[in-house]
């Protein structure tokens, strides 16, 4: 096991973006074994040559310059856009190139698009839980049904009573790790009384002893603020920090002082630091499989761009490790994660960025506060739920005795304009709570005062709560915002009836957002939610709460920020490549610009029904640089002549 006997200090609230197993363990998972073993008798991987094919009939929409009109032709060539427009335009281009071509005619209905965007994702923090116990609530793009204790009891059963995950347990010493574990998904206690608290289900280490009283268990929230443990962890954890010792002095008073129930680094970390090395080792390297279904996933979804928005050092050097020996079936920028003003100062001047290439750095991300759905976005008032006073959580709070302040910190304040009006860096800043995004405006405001430099597309991530007089503000400063949709469309039962309540109604301002001028996008922050563009549409276009009952009087939340579906496609294109410094490659299908696109079997802008119906449609071919890097086996489309 890793010993660790110094006292780890708490640190920034967690969400997807800010995975606190790869901050605290970073050292293990970037050892010189480790990166040995990931690319030990491997040889680089050699891209297949692009094709030139002309494309016809269907429906073709290029979104050049943001317009969804169509046109009858597309060709392309050498991995770039040759021309689009009539059959008779497109077909002259693509002889002017002196190369042989192929001509496709897509059959009736089949439409295609410029490839699909995720602009806020997290690439290696998820590849490396991918081999842990998946808790989530979801079934692919769908919520699970019966998502209660009574399933997770079944499966931490399953998983011990494995016989080859038994073995490992037994002859390993091995700890049971699971990960992305969302209370807030499963049956809540709704208050009826004025003086009392909505109730969510939590887990303590009673409840897991009782199911796994045999081996070590470690359960990460899906908000990555709070991690589950039995009392064989906390013995363990108690035994191996000589901290944890001094601070609560009897194995008893830590056990019962903390239920079980570890939040944030300052009680994460110990126990992060007591896995057994093997273990973490294991991981680590089954990070490349990981990976590769990850990227496989998004491609039969239609992905051709990720947009990083959170990278370190340690992140950087395994995905460019395994970037070397694996098809790049996606574009990828990224976000540089800044977490205190040293980062700041040490960041470089920012160079616009002029031409593609691989993880290019695009922004630099700054996490102010954690998750709504995780009780610790900063809010101004506190939940409507359990515990009490609960206001979440600051993450740059001047000291210890005034965590939650009513303007932003010096500290704040200073890393903010270090990065954007010394180093001038386009920022992204993570913001949930309604306070987290008041203060995210207000540091801005106060940089741009220093200074302002034109075309940054600073961001608010998430930017979750939103008054419409702050619309107005993002507008004057030129901020624009990223919705996390997935807040709506499944977490927003939960957050009407048990989180938030009235509050709920500022929940992802999209519409007003756009009426208003601003440039929007729509995120998962994977792993937070699952990839896919197409379902991020669909919630924005419908914005219906798939966790509310049946017999739910109205699954509409706030009907009059529906999207259209023309506005829904352009933020997970061609507003989204813009947001991301990338919008001279890719977003749209201008002469030019790189091959990506997607054939899907229906035009998402002509369906007559949407909800839990645009998701399913399938995605029959997905091209990156005019390579096919993924193809619907399960349908069967025309072969090109």
């Amino acid at each position: 096991m890793i010993h660790d006997h110094e006292h780890i200090h708490h640190g920034c609230t967690h969400c997807g973006c800010n995975n606190p197993v790869l901050k605290i363990l970073e050292k293990e998972l970037s050892s010189s074994e480790i990166i040995t073993q990931l690319s030990e008798n491997k040889t680089p991987f050699v891209n297949p040559t692009e094709e030139s094919v002309l494309f016809h009939g269907g429906t073709i929409r290029p979104l050049i310059d943001g317009k969804t009109h169509t046109v009858e032709a597309i060709g392309f060539h050498k991995g770039k856009v040759v021309a689009s427009g009539s059959m008779l335009h497109v077909t002259e281009a693509m002889i002017k190139t002196g190369h042989l071509f192929q001509t496709r005619k897509l059959d009736k209905g089949h439409t295609l698009l410029p490839g699909l965007i995720e602009p806020h994702v997290h690439l290696v923090p998820s590849a490396i839980l991918g081999s842990w116990l998946d808790l989530s609530p979801y079934d692919e793009q769908f919520l699970k049904k019966g998502y209660n204790t009574e399933w997770l009891k079944k499966q931490l059963d399953d998983y011990q009573n494995d016989p080859k995950n038994k073995e490992k347990l037994n002859k390993n010493n091995y700890w049971i790790l699971g990960c992305n574990l969302d209370p807030a998904f499963m049956p809540f206690e709704k208050s009826h009384t004025p003086d009392t608290l909505n109730k969510l289900v939590t887990f303590d280490y009673q409840f897991l002893d009782n199911i796994v009283p045999d081996y070590p268990v470690f359960i990460m929230s899906a908000s990555m603020h709070t991690a589950y443990v039995n009392s064989l962890t906390l013995r363990i954890i108690f035994d191996l920090n000589k901290s944890i010792r001094d601070q609560y002095k009897t194995f008893e008073n830590y056990q019962q002082t903390t239920n079980g129930q570890l939040q944030e680094t300052e009680e994460i970390g110990p126990a992060l630091k007591c896995m057994p090395i093997r273990q973490v080792a294991e991981f680590a390297l089954a990070s490349f499989k990981n990976l590769d279904d990850l990227f496989d996933t998004a491609v039969k979804r239609g992905v051709t761009f990720m947009y990083d928005a959170g990278m370190t050092s340690v992140q950087e050097l395994i995905l460019k490790l395994y970037l070397d020996f694996h098809q790049k079936k996606v574009r990828i920028g990224v976000a540089q994660t800044c977490l205190t003003l040293d980062d700041a100062k040490k960041l470089p001047t920012f160079t616009p960025i002029k031409e593609y290439k691989d993880l290019y750095s695009g922004s630099v991300k700054i996490i102010s506060d954690g998750s709504n759905q995780g009780l610790t976005g900063y809010q101004s008032k506190p939940y409507c739920c359990y515990p009490a006073d609960n206001l979440g959580v600051f993450n740059f709070p001047e000291d210890k005795e005034h965590p939650h302040p009513d303007e932003p910190t010096q500290t704040y304040l200073d890393i903010v304009k270090t990065v954007v009006a010394e180093k001038e860096w386009p920022l992204m800043i993570h913001a949930n709570g309604d306070m987290a995004v008041k203060f995210a405006i207000e540091v801005y405001d106060a940089a741009f005062k220093a200074k302002k430099v034109a075309d940054r597309r600073h961001r608010i991530e998430h930017c979750s709560i939103l008054e419409q007089s702050q619309i107005q503000q993002m507008k004057d400063l030129g901020i624009v915002p990223s919705f996390l949709i997935g807040h709506v469309g499944y977490y927003g039962y939960p957050f009407k009836e048990a989180i938030f309540e009235e509050k709920v109604e500022k929940l992802d301002l999209c519409r007003s957002s756009l009426d208003a001028g601003l440039r929007i996008s729509l995120h998962t922050d994977y792993s937070v939610s699952p990839i896919g563009p197409l379902r991020m549409m669909e919630q924005a276009i419908t914005r219906m709460m798939e966790a509310a009952p049946d017999d739910y009087p109205d699954k509409v939340l706030n009907e009059k920020e529906c999207l259209t579906p023309e506005q829904a496609l352009l933020s997970v294109t061609y507003d989204a490549a813009w947001q991301c410094h990338a919008e001279q490659w890719t977003g749209s299908l201008q002469d030019g610009y790189f091959a990506d696109f997607v054939i899907l079997e229906q035009d998402p802008l002509t369906m007559k029904e949407y909800y839990k119906e645009l998701r399913k449609v399938p995605v029959l071919e997905t091209w990156k640089g005019g390579v096919k890097v993924y193809t619907n086996t399960d349908i069967v489309v025309p072969e090109t002549v």
